[in-house]
């Protein structure tokens, strides 16, 4: 089972720092982790999102999706 991590951020201006010390606090170990390119359109349906998808098709029963 593995632990699955989708990260982005709406702006080239904004890290993704934030969530890095959320899925730190929350012992998240050993995560694979899908990051949308900055700037990736917050107008876009999570499905039209290339690293959503491809965390979807990644992903198997059993495994947990973190998302902050």
């Amino acid at each position: 089972m593995a632990n699955l991590v989708y990260k982005r951020v709406a702006t080239d201006l904004q890290s993704t720092a934030r969530q890095n010390l959320v899925l730190d606090e929350a012992g998240v170990e050993d995560p694979n982790v899908f990051e949308e390119d900055p700037g990736t359109s917050s107008r876009l349906h999570p499905l039209q999102r290339p690293k959503f998808r491809e965390l979807l098709a990644y992903a198997r029963p059993g495994d947990t999706v973190h998302i902050s």
